[in-house]
């Protein structure tokens, strides 16, 4: 007989409760969808652009150090054994 009474407001406050959490869920999803996935492509965006231009100024300095080199191979030869011979020193 109490048994009764009690099981309807349970399960009418358990279905509240998941109808609730389905809101929630649909908000969180939304806000997800409108603020946070934007700004995360946008980040990733400028980060591949960071990237992109950090290899080109790579490559191109590589490509005068090899033309430096290859102009004056004598130069390079003993600026980098000075070099070699500066950082033994150091090292030892």
């Amino acid at each position: 007989m109490f048994g009764c009474k009690t099981k309807k407001p349970t399960q009418e406050a358990l279905k509240a409760t998941h109808d609730e959490l389905l809101s929630l869920k649909s908000q969180v999803e939304r806000l997800m969808n409108e603020h946070v996935t934007p700004v995360l492509a946008d980040a990733a965006d400028r980060a591949e652009h960071v990237v992109a231009n950090a290899r080109e100024l790579t490559d191109h300095q590589v490509q005068d150090v090899t033309s430096r080199v290859r102009a004056k191979p004598l130069i390079a030869i003993a600026i980098f054994a000075a070099v070699g011979y500066l950082l033994g020193r150091v090292t030892r």
